[in-house]
């Protein structure tokens, strides 16, 4: 075991020593001789009146306001030497602002980015071992700048392919890559993002689309590897997405936090009021023509002071709560203040020359913060809005189980039970013919059959439970010599047709069925139902022994239950009509189709 880790450590050991060896075989060439000149071709350069220049050469510093070409001659023997070899040789040149072209020993070279700007790239010109002479290597460096840019040329590394591969495709990655994928990332966001905030029509989602169409002016203007210097009007262009594409951060990171209260209503009012303040100042520099990369970062200095406000508020929340959310937004926005400082710094001209921007890293960590924050909401939302449905759907389904089962209650209590305890006790009496008890019980069996029959609803559809009573009350009625006619149409729904509905129906026809054989002696009953325009006409007819609907009711009469049949008739929301005479009984009911 302690072979083996030995072993793994020795390994380890020699892995991190590679990097730092192939390192060694890399050489900064720092010095290097230069002069104006506008000539295209080294031809036509007059080198014998340069002068000596140490790298990088930063033309604010050592040219100020100067604007124009100037070559540069580089002698490569020194560094040729140092490497002690000449095969697979390779140069980067951190920065060549605005743009720059190479020749060696009067050989131009593939610069890769020839005729285009410079400034945001780094230029891998691969050595060509036949270019190379056995002494006076001359490089010469023209290149293109202007005063509002940092314009000059960054010192050299002219080394091995193997060695200098790491460090130019990390700077690659922060000066190009990331900068490239924040573009696509905030075009692809916008195309997300707008019809997100058209199906939600929230609040966050809309300045979350706001914010990526206001970034996308800086991002093509500043941030593109081939972007040269904008002109007055580009750069403020520039200048207004930056600022409201920031300002929209802080409003995004507040409305995620769900910051309110008359503190934050002051704050954002002042924030607003500086970004406006800032444009206006910007606009004036534009329309006069003095706008330069310096005044800009200047002019962004205001907001960057007020936007560190929420900035440590959400460092203490995140301190405070220590939720994942809170922690990576704190990181991700902290991370992106130091950036925007460190930029204002490269705009102000006091950081290194190649200094990188940093504040698309940032930006890019707070644009994937937000997506993952309008994600962890909207999944959120959608779970909050699946448990409220859940609810009330359970509640729902609840009030209407105790409400059925209220009903049902009421049903057998009420009905089936009093006829039950009216059976029962008139057994209990000598005197009561047997029939009379038979057919109470009978009166029990079929409202509980009806009761059962009114919970075997299709939709809302009243054919199959007439049905269902015809079914019941056919063989009864043949059985005590009654014939019973069934003319029933083809009904549209009643869209307020439940088992307690359906049940009052029911029992309003068999109550007007029960009447004509009991009191009316009725050979023959028809049940009719016929759809007529916005209602249904149910109608039960007989030929039995008519009464007079005006006569005061005796005992034993027809009318028994048309007290509590026009009761039913009220509650379904219809109306219910008697016509009798010698003829026989005709009772109707007309029902809504809606109510």
């Amino acid at each position: 075991m302690r072979w083996r880790a030995a072993g793994a450590a020795l390994a380890a050991v020699l892995l991190l020593a590679a990097p730092v060896a192939r390192a060694a075989e890399a050489v900064k060439i720092d010095t290097a001789r230069a002069i104006a000149a506008s000539a295209a071709r080294p031809a036509d350069v007059d080198f014998a009146a340069a002068d000596a220049v140490r790298l990088p050469d930063n033309w604010r510093r050592t040219r100020a306001g100067f604007a124009g070409v100037v070559w540069y001659e580089v002698a490569l023997d020194p560094a040729l030497a140092a490497l002690g070899t000449r095969e697979g040789l390779a140069l980067t040149v951190p920065r060549m602002a605005d743009g720059g072209d190479l020749w060696l020993n009067g050989e131009r070279l593939d610069v890769r980015a020839a005729g285009e700007f410079t400034r945001n790239r780094t230029p891998w010109i691969d050595i060509p071992p036949q270019l190379l002479k056995e002494a006076g290597n001359r490089l010469l460096v023209r290149v293109r700048g202007s005063a509002d840019a940092r314009g000059g040329l960054s010192e050299l590394a002219l080394g091995g392919a193997s060695a200098l591969r790491p460090g130019y495709e990390l700077r690659r990655l922060f000066q190009n890559g990331i900068p490239q994928t924040l573009t696509f990332s905030v075009v692809i966001c916008v195309f997300g993002a707008i019809p997100l905030w058209l199906k939600t029509r929230r609040r966050m989602d809309f300045l979350f689309a706001l914010l990526c169409i206001a970034w996308l002016p800086r991002a093509l203007l500043i941030l593109a590897p081939s972007a040269g210097t904008p002109s007055q009007w580009g750069m403020l262009l520039a200048h207004a997405s930056t600022l409201l594409s920031n300002a929209l951060i802080v409003v995004l990171m507040l409305e995620h936090s769900r910051w309110q209260g008359p503190f934050w209503d002051r704050y954002l009012r002042v924030l607003w009021g500086a970004v406006v303040a800032c444009f206006a100042a910007g606009a004036l520099l534009a329309a006069l023509g003095e706008m330069r990369p310096t005044y800009l970062a200047l002019l962004l200095w205001p907001y960057f002071s007020l936007a560190l406000v929420p900035v440590g508020a959400q460092v203490r929340q995140a301190w405070r709560t220590r939720r994942r959310s809170d922690v990576s937004m704190a990181v991700t926005l902290v991370a992106w203040c130091v950036a925007v400082a460190h930029d204002f710094g490269v705009g102000l001209d006091k950081t290194a020359f190649d200094a990188l921007f940093w504040a698309p890293t940032a930006a890019l960590l707070v644009l994937l913060n937000l997506i993952w924050r309008t994600l962890e909401s909207l999944a959120l939302k959608r779970g909050t809005a699946d448990h409220e449905i859940s609810q009330a759907v359970a509640e729902e389904r609840q009030a209407v189980l105790l409400a059925e089962r209220n009903r049902l209650l009421h049903d057998l209590h009420d009905g089936l039970g009093s006829q039950l305890i009216t059976a029962l006790r008139m057994t209990r009496r000598d005197e009561v013919p047997r029939e009379e008890v038979a057919r109470v019980i009978e009166d029990s069996l079929e409202d509980m059959r009806l009761i059962i029959d009114s919970l075997d609803l299709e939709e809302h559809d009243l054919l199959p439970l007439l049905g269902n009573l015809r079914y019941r009350l056919e063989p009864r009625l043949n059985a005590l010599g009654v014939a019973l006619h069934w003319d029933v149409e083809v009904l549209p729904e009643l869209d307020y047709l439940s088992p307690e509905t359906g049940l009052s129906i029911v029992r309003i026809v068999q109550e007007s069925v029960n009447n004509a054989v009991r009191h009316g002696g009725a050979r023959n009953i028809t049940v009719r139902v016929r759809a007529a325009g916005d209602r249904i006409e149910l109608t039960v007819a007989d030929d039995g022994r008519g009464f007079d609907p005006e006569a005061a009711p005796a005992a034993g009469a027809p009318r028994r239950g048309l007290a509590a049949m026009r009761m039913r008739a009220q509650k379904l929301g219809g109306a219910l009509s008697l016509a009798s005479g010698e003829s026989g009984t005709q009772v109707t009911l007309a029902l809504p189709l809606q109510r």
